[in-house]
């Protein structure tokens, strides 16, 4: 079987299109095996070294970071061009001290935003499925 060149250019295209869609979706946090940072994050830490106590994990890891709760929440309301915090909280991801902010965007959809706990670099960005977060909260699955 003869392929014509033709043929050969439209697989070709249609490889670099499927490759390139795969990689905006890993860039975006698209999946369900959790959030690809963007960049290593400035600020390392040893899992191992944590405390079991959540309180006091929370301590020993402001300990580390150098960007305070506000400026990690600036930062990921900038990243979504506006919206309102919900929450956030410091996080160890991948062995980096992160912020985890919880942003409500103008359109009403929930967003976490990473960002350095370092630098206040914007590391990645997921949204949220509102009806996980009340199944979560009340404790209660909403099926």
């Amino acid at each position: 079987m003869r392929i014509t060149k033709r043929a050969a250019v439209i697989t070709a295209s249609t490889a670099v299109v499927l490759a390139a869609a795969g990689g905006v979706a890993v860039a975006t946090g698209g999946g369900d095996e959790g959030e690809e940072l963007s960049r290593p994050g400035t600020v390392t830490v040893d899992e191992a070294d944590l405390p079991e106590d959540d309180a006091a994990e929370q301590e020993a890891l402001a300990e580390l970071a150098t960007v305070d709760e506000a400026d990690a929440a600036d930062a990921a309301v900038g990243s979504l061009g506006g919206g309102e915090v919900v929450g956030a909280e410091l996080e160890d991801e991948d062995g980096y001290v992160v912020w985890e902010v919880e942003v409500r965007a103008a359109d009403g959809s929930l967003h976490e935003v990473t960002v350095d706990a370092g630098d206040a670099g914007v590391l990645g960005s997921e949204l949220e499925d509102d009806d996980e977060d009340e199944a979560e909260d009340d404790g209660q699955d909403d099926d």
